[in-house]
């Protein structure tokens, strides 16, 4: 049987990516014309989810228990997500859901992205949060 050419592939992959990063962005709609949050001038927001410069990027800070997370959602289809302790996670979110690795240890585990006004919900399966979906606040 013959396989697919590698440029089709890589092709078939980026339109998947393309058409989620629409509808990702066409399923979300302000409630109001405040924008996203702010960080408060003593929190830091993680340098693992600001260094990557997209005008179009998504960031959330979402609580947990354990204190809070911070999760990037990128225009070309990355997501990384900084936990407490700064533990990171990375992965590449397809049809809403990404399977998301740690950077230091053999953790991972899915999560699949509720867009919701200027937050999100992020339904957790797997890893240290599984069973929980927390609710994540834009950050500018």
């Amino acid at each position: 049987m013959r396989q697919p050419a590698g440029w089709a592939v890589l092709s078939e992959i980026a339109l998947e990516i393309v058409g989620l990063n629409l509808f990702l962005h066409a399923t979300v709609t302000p409630q109001n014309n405040s924008g996203p949050a702010e960080a408060s001038p003593r929190e830091m927001i993680p340098n693992f989810i600001t260094e990557i410069a997209d005008a179009d990027a998504r960031r959330y800070r979402v609580r947990t228990s354990n204190g809070p997370l911070y999760a990037g959602f990128y225009s070309d289809g990355r997501v990384r997500i900084a936990a407490p302790g700064g533990r990171r996670f990375s992965g590449v979110a397809v049809e809403n859901k990404a399977v998301m690795a740690a950077l230091r240890d053999d953790v991972s585990f899915e999560i699949e992205m509720i867009p919701a006004g200027l937050g999100a919900s992020l339904k957790v399966s797997g890893g240290p949060y599984d069973g929980q979906t927390l609710q994540g606040e834009a950050i500018g």
